[in-house]
């Protein structure tokens, strides 16, 4: 994967769980050439800042309430989605 501009790999992280959010940045923070641009507790924040802020990835909770990982996708549809890499805890 590469990342625009050579600013480095721009992530997104995605899931309803704060304690998962907080595990998923704890790792990201070890590599330095990803940066979490922002997070989403919920499907439809996440299809939000998915197309306001342009991430190179988006680490996304395929188990929402109400929203979850796969209709995100559909939302913010495939032209304006970025590679997802799915996380569950299940």
């Amino acid at each position: 994967m590469t990342a625009k501009s050579g600013t480095g790999i721009r992530a997104l992280i995605v899931d309803d769980e704060p304690i998962a959010r907080e595990g998923l940045r704890d790792l990201l923070s070890s590599e330095a050439d990803i940066s979490v641009v922002g997070e989403a507790g919920d499907g439809l924040t996440a299809a939000e800042e998915i197309l306001s802020k342009k991430p190179d990835v988006v680490f996304l909770d395929i188990q929402m309430p109400e929203v979850d990982g796969f209709a995100v996708v559909e939302a913010v549809g495939p032209g304006e989605m970025p590679p997802v890499v799915f996380v569950t805890a299940f």
